[in-house]
């Protein structure tokens, strides 16, 4: 019985550490290929940009935020929607509705 809990706990370990590892990989490759249209076919030094994060989200699935050095305040939201295409969507994060019950 302990044997069968222990494998079952090692299973689940595997599996969740494997799901955070494939996001992460996910969440650099995204990063690494904004900026690279960023300097490469935007033009920007990579001086102008301050930091690039990708988080998961609804809508759209993985968007990436981008400060800017003359901007420092505003983060801007890019997707590639899963084409390869970098799109500028909202110069700032956006808003949560708020909802009352």
């Amino acid at each position: 019985m302990k044997k069968t809990l222990a494998i079952f706990v090692i299973v689940i370990v595997l599996i969740i550490g494997g799901g955070y590892a494939a996001l992460q990989y996910k969440y650099n490759a995204l990063e690494k290929s904004l900026k690279n249209h960023l300097i490469n076919v935007e033009g920007y030094a990579e001086s102008d940009i301050i930091s690039i994060k990708a988080k998961l989200s609804s809508m759209p699935k993985f968007p990436v935020y981008v400060i800017f050095a003359d901007d420092p305040n505003t983060k801007y939201i890019f997707t590639d929607r899963d084409t390869g295409e970098w799109t500028q969507l909202d110069p700032k994060t956006p808003q949560r509705l708020n909802v009352k019950n």
